[in-house]
């Protein structure tokens, strides 16, 4: 135990990316981190926690005291599950410590459970606050519905503290001991890229079932979801209860006040734990061997056929970013292909939810000219989802950190730092633009809106995105996260993208509500305010470039 402690603290100093302790840096990044906990942090955990008081409201009122919370932390449960499949993969079996670890007087088990020990803490943090919020959305539904806070004792209480807690680790348990098997399944298998299917297979496995417990109750909504929980047919909630078994013990154990099921749901979560280490005792080793020579068996490359020829130097720097995010599966998947969520997202809005009398009003009202405030309403949605979308992909505010160790490079090498830049903004364009214009044809196909109006869209997201690139980019600049063991650690622990995406949430609300209220308490056409909405952000987006670029290669100048 001793040694998996010791590799414990060592994997804490790779937990998240240094701040700057002094200076305006270290000024300027506390407040980001204030911006980061008033516009994310809280506001996540207030909407989870509301939609679990009502949800749970609405059960009660039919005799469900606990459907809605259960239901609630089994998604969270697919959701860890699923996107900590390959997260745990790389850390077991890709991270850069691995052949200074394997020598080192310690057990298969003990770096193991090292491993997953701090794996589990760095990726549930978020998730601990989340889930906190729905138990306090349940209680305070139990006090609405009994008018008493007997409803409810001590014993559900310390169970909610403890589940708060306990409940991520039995997916990330699965993730491991499915590692585990794989490698040693596959192990004549020279090529990664079979590995990390298998969460798209599992994501794909998991949409399949929910959207297929909606079957024969026609339609997508939140109403028909909580009547087949009532009804107990749920397919994707049944499957669930068997596949993460401690989630109904759990509610049990909080329904019943029982000392005794309480008992018997931590012993279910500590049988796993031991099964995945006595897993590992037998499998771990072998499958770090395993690992150590895949791609091995590739072939040494020709030169005289790789038909290389010369190019510019820009576009050099250019297909050089292009080929890290493309070829990197941590970076293809959480910051290119996250852009294809966009569109998609607005075509099953529409498509799903075509019988929804809201989504109805909205298009009627849309293409009526004396109700303007659908349009400005749309304008507002563009604009927000331009500013969480380019945030969101983290392509502007890790393109430093994704340098890794190298970083120091950008310093050497014969190429202007305004080239290098500009290759960076330009493939943060290329990879989140098109959606953002893609997105926008889709809502014109339900919408059914002018060319103009769209060209109006299309500004707006470029201009839009244009800020949220560069500030990302002042970010991770300012105090790149370098020194990381993988690739998932360079996105993840990465608090240049927390803060961007703070920033941009807050610009966008800023912004969308001075267009609003300007709208609504003047006496200005809906023409004078979309003109004024690509004047204000054509002003910043040229301050923007101005000032920002000039923050940025000074900020590049300093990197070590």
């Amino acid at each position: 135990m001793s040694n998996v402690k010791y590799l414990f603290n060592i994997y804490n100093k790779n937990f998240e990316m240094p701040l700057p302790k002094k200076g305006f840096k270290a000024t300027a990044y506390t407040a980001l981190a204030i911006i980061a906990i008033t516009c994310i942090i809280v506001p996540c955990c207030l909407i989870v926690g509301f939609i679990t008081n009502i949800m749970s409201q609405a059960m009660m009122l039919e005799g469900s005291k606990t459907g809605a919370l259960m239901s609630e932390i089994h998604i969270m449960s697919v959701f860890s599950l699923v996107f900590g499949l390959f997260v745990i993969f790389n850390v077991l079996y890709f991270s850069s410590d691995r052949e200074h670890l394997v020598t080192l007087p310690i057990t298969p088990t003990e770096l193991l459970a090292a491993k997953f020990r701090h794996t589990y803490f760095a990726e549930s943090l978020m998730e601990f606050l989340v889930i906190l919020s729905m138990f306090i959305g349940y209680f305070i539904a139990c006090v609405s519905n009994y008018q008493t806070i007997r409803s409810f004792g001590l014993i559900s209480i310390l169970l909610a503290l403890i589940g708060t807690f306990v409940t991520p680790l039995l997916p990330l348990v699965y993730c491991a001991i499915i590692s585990m098997l794989l490698m040693a399944l596959l192990k004549n298998v020279k090529n990664a890229k079979i590995f990390s299917h298998v969460s798209d297979f599992f994501l794909l496995l998991f949409v399949g079932l929910f959207l297929l417990s909606f079957k024969d109750s026609g339609g997508i909504t939140v109403n028909n979801y909580i009547e087949s929980l009532l009804a107990e047919n749920n397919l994707f909630f049944r499957i669930c209860n068997i596949l993460f078994f401690t989630v109904p013990l759990l509610c049990k154990a909080m329904e019943a006040e029982s000392l005794l099921l309480a008992l018997l749901y931590l012993i279910a979560n500590v049988i796993p734990v031991c099964l995945m280490l006595l897993i590992g005792k037998y499998l771990y080793q072998e499958g770090l061997y395993t690992a150590a020579s895949l791609g091995s068996s590739h072939k040494q490359a020709d030169v005289n056929k790789l038909n290389m020829k010369l190019t510019s130097v820009f576009s050099a720097c250019f297909h050089k970013e292009l080929k890290v995010l493309l070829r990197t599966k941590a970076y293809s998947n959480n910051c290119v292909y996250i852009n294809l969520l966009w569109p998609i997202g607005v075509f099953l809005f529409f498509s799903l939810s075509s019988k929804n009398e809201n989504v109805q009003r909205f298009r009627e009202l849309y293409g009526n000219p004396s109700y303007p405030r659908a349009a400005l309403i749309m304008m507002l949605i563009v604009i927000a989802v331009s500013f969480i979308a380019s945030a969101l992909n983290t392509l502007a505010s890790t393109a430093f950190s994704r340098e890794g160790a190298h970083v120091d490079l950008i310093k050497y090498i014969p190429v202007p730092y305004s080239t290098q830049l500009n290759a960076k903004i330009l493939t943060a364009i290329v990879f989140t633009y098109p959606s953002l214009l893609l997105s926008i044809v889709v809502a014109s196909y339900f919408l059914n809106f002018d060319f103009l109006t769209g060209l109006t869209y299309a500004l707006t997201a470029l201009l839009a995105m244009t800020i949220c690139i560069v500030t990302g980019l002042a970010m991770d600049s300012a105090a790149p996260y370098t020194v990381w063991s993988d690739e998932y650690s360079a996105l993840r622990g990465n608090l240049n993208s927390f803060f961007n995406m703070a920033v941009s949430m807050l610009v966008a609300f800023l912004l969308c509500a001075l267009i609003f209220l300007l709208f609504e308490l003047t006496p200005a056409s809906l023409s004078a305010v979309t003109i004024l909405v690509l004047v204000i952000l054509t002003i910043a987006s040229i301050l923007a470039i101005t000032f920002g670029r000039r923050i940025i290669i000074d900020n590049m100048k300093e990197l070590y």
